[in-house]
């Protein structure tokens, strides 16, 4: 009869500290934010997220397609600006969903030696590197609907471009 009382108050009281392994998680996540790592570029006037751990631009590198997500009316010194545009090939005009998709085409079947552009291959996904370059303000839908435009066109290389160590107010 003891040891049945004995064993009823044991597993009555017993109890498993969580906070450790909730410490432990929180300390991993904070690790994997810390860590990543995200192209850094240089270009256009834009208010770029920053990156701590972005890796400094290669002067040397190859040019590489870029299209900016940028304010349309950037005269304007605006905390919040209201729309935003898809901009290339360093025009002040931002281009609709049909223009993009068909230069976006075209750059993914380019194929040029001396940019090491090698186009479309056998499976029709194209090896070329678009470089995406987004205003910090800029809405997350914005940057959304061009990399499904991308994918729908089967490129799927592409650097997100960064702005290293600015402060965004």
């Amino acid at each position: 009869m003891a040891k049945k009382r004995k064993a009823r108050e044991a597993q009555d009281g017993a109890e498993v500290d969580l906070t450790a392994m909730i410490d432990v998680t929180f300390q991993l996540i904070i690790f994997f934010m810390v860590v990543t790592q995200i192209t850094s570029q240089e270009n256009v006037n834009l208010r770029l997220p920053d990156a701590l751990a972005a890796n400094e631009e290669d002067p040397g590198a190859k040019k590489l397609f870029t299209v900016h997500i940028a304010p349309i009316n950037q005269a304007g010194d605006e905390m919040l600006p209201e729309e935003f545009g898809w901009f290339c090939y360093g025009e002040p005009n931002p281009r609709n969903l049909d223009e993009m998709r068909g230069i976006l085409d075209a750059e993914a079947a380019l194929v040029d030696a001396e940019r090491e552009l090698t186009g479309r291959g056998g499976d029709g996904i194209s090896e070329n590197m678009v470089i995406v370059r987004c205003d910090a303000r800029c809405p997350a839908g914005e940057f959304g609907k061009l990399i499904e435009l991308m994918a729908s066109l089967m490129m799927y290389k592409i650097k997100i471009a960064i702005l290293k160590d600015q402060k965004v107010e």
